[in-house]
């Protein structure tokens, strides 16, 4: 009760300091001035100075400082002012929070509370965004201010707990929120949650218990747009003889996904900075972590530095070749296969089935799709670069897009990790392309000048002038565009695959990804 008295006391001793400041002002602007500067930081001993009490600094030790910081911990709303000679009345308003606060509790799948929790991921509720003093609103469609997750981590070296009926809370702004997902990091262990719809109203507090979570497991698919995305880009990792071929273990994945770099970022056997390869300088592709991919080439998909690819005016999707060239006629026998659609070469006879996305899928997310600038941490630790996809149903006046970012604009980037995890939208990293007739990675460098750009295949070339090219996919800091010309079909380039068909029965999990979510 003492403190909230002190409370009030305090904010009519700031109001009688901002109305002795008047000069030519009129008496609202100097009270919004000065109330403005009150809750920044940088005039925090201006604060301290209104509340100089030897007496309770003493007394009270850090908790005076505690207090201190709380004076500046307000919203406010400045209304109407009157001027009767030398007296002056400000009507300030009411005074109010305007934030919800969420009380969490969690316990595990046996029903035990949770304890030694590293994180908690909130996702698809903003975290902040700006505030218009002049409508007392936060402003509406703020994509570049707004942020949209909220991670809550303890102090370095301890942990959080939902044991003895503990809470951990968490404020954001308040609304109707879709998909939101909740997600722990626990002993190793990942605990989710998800709301398909849910609302916090402002200045109150919520409490939730979050009973029997369970870990997110690896789906299939994600849909957008109305297409069964695949969860990973295909990709072969392992020996030439007796690796992996097909979808990703994880949406984020790319090739040399935690590599070490010297002072110069190239690479380095050890040591170094841990980073993954779009912080690298020209990192180079090796067979057994193969990400990218040249137009229609089965055969020697492997052959880093070759040109091969299927030249004419061809749309490959589920078709195959015995070889190259017009007179070269399109089989149905797989091993006789050279050429044609290699995603679903590899997953055909699998439970879950694959193809190469076609021109009406990959233009579902350049024309239609909500698109913001994101990224994920990988399982060692380092941070992949790309776009996020969800379903646009507004149409194109409400459509989400905030691509081109700028190169090096790092903070536009939103962090996706946990929506990933819960199948929830689809994220595509920038993986740059290899240039002919070599095997560096270009353009997936993120601290590149001119830029980096994802640059994704499809099935298709466009006209019959575009033998040797076909329709590619390029997003990132300065590119935006769905283009034929300059996309040579023997740039090797990432596929995102799209599902064909799923019998529900699980495909073995290739041993090194066993543990990789």
């Amino acid at each position: 009760m003492k403190k909230k008295t002190l409370l009030i006391v305090s904010m009519l001793v700031l109001v009688m300091f901002a109305l002795t400041a008047c000069g030519s002002k009129s008496p609202k602007s100097v009270v919004e001035d000065n109330l403005k500067q009150i809750k920044t930081e940088k005039t925090s001993s201006n604060v301290s100075k209104l509340f100089n009490d030897k007496t309770l600094e003493q007394k009270y030790g850090k908790e005076y400082d505690k207090f201190i910081k709380k004076v500046q911990d307000f919203d406010y709303e400045v209304k109407d002012e009157k001027v009767d000679g030398k007296k002056v009345d400000v009507s300030l308003g009411e005074l109010k929070r305007i934030v919800t606060i969420w009380g969490l509790r969690f316990t595990n799948e046996s029903n035990q509370p949770l304890t030694n929790i590293d994180s908690i991921y909130i996702s698809n509720v903003k975290s902040s965004d700006v505030f218009n003093l002049d409508a007392g609103t936060f402003v509406e469609n703020n994509f570049d201010d707004e942020r949209t997750n909220l991670v809550i981590k303890p102090e370095q070296g301890q942990t959080l707990s939902s044991a003895n009926g503990k809470y951990t809370y968490a404020a954001f702004i308040p609304g109707t929120y879709t998909d939101v997902v909740v997600m722990v990091f626990a002993k190793n262990k990942v605990y989710q949650r998800t709301y398909s719809s849910i609302t916090f109203n402002e200045g109150n507090v919520y409490r939730s218990d979050l009973l029997k979570m369970e870990e997110p497991k690896h789906k299939a698919y994600v849909e957008v747009q109305g297409v069964k995305w695949a969860t990973g880009n295909f990709i072969h990792y392992g020996p030439v003889n007796g690796g992996y071929w097909g979808i990703a273990p994880t949406q984020w994945w790319i090739s040399k996904r935690a590599m070490y770099i010297d002072s110069h970022r190239n690479e380095t056997s050890s040591g170094g900075t841990l980073v993954s390869s779009q912080f690298a300088n020209s990192p180079k592709q090796t067979t057994d972590d193969v990400d990218l991919f040249r137009f229609g080439d089965i055969e020697n998909a492997l052959n880093l530095n070759s040109n091969t690819y299927k030249s004419g005016n061809k749309d490959i999707n589920q078709k195959f070749y015995v070889g190259d060239g017009p007179l070269k006629p399109e089989t149905s026998d797989r091993s006789k296969a050279k050429y044609g659609d290699i995603v679903w070469y590899y997953t055909m006879n699998n439970h879950r089935k694959y193809r190469y996305p076609t021109e009406a899928d990959i233009l579902s997310l350049f024309d239609n799709a909500n698109v913001q600038p994101a990224y994920c941490y990988t399982d060692k630790g380092t941070i992949v670069y790309g776009a996020y996809y969800t379903t646009n149903n507004g149409g194109a006046s409400n459509r989400l897009k905030a691509f081109p970012t700028g190169v090096r604009a790092y903070d536009k980037y939103k962090n996706v990790t946990a929506l990933v995890r819960a199948n929830i939208g689809l994220f595509l990293p920038i993986t740059g392309r290899r240039v002919t007739l070599n095997d560096k990675m270009g353009l997936r460098d993120m601290t590149w000048g001119s830029g980096a750009y994802g640059q994704y295949m499809t099935s298709q070339t466009k006209s019959a002038f575009l033998i040797l090219e076909t329709n590619h996919f390029v997003f990132g800091p300065k590119d935006w565009a769905y283009r034929s010309s300059g996309a040579n079909k023997a740039q090797a380039s990432a596929i995102r695959p799209v599902l064909v068909s799923d019998d529900g029965q699980e495909d073995p999990i290739y041993a090194p990804f066993a543990n990789i979510k």
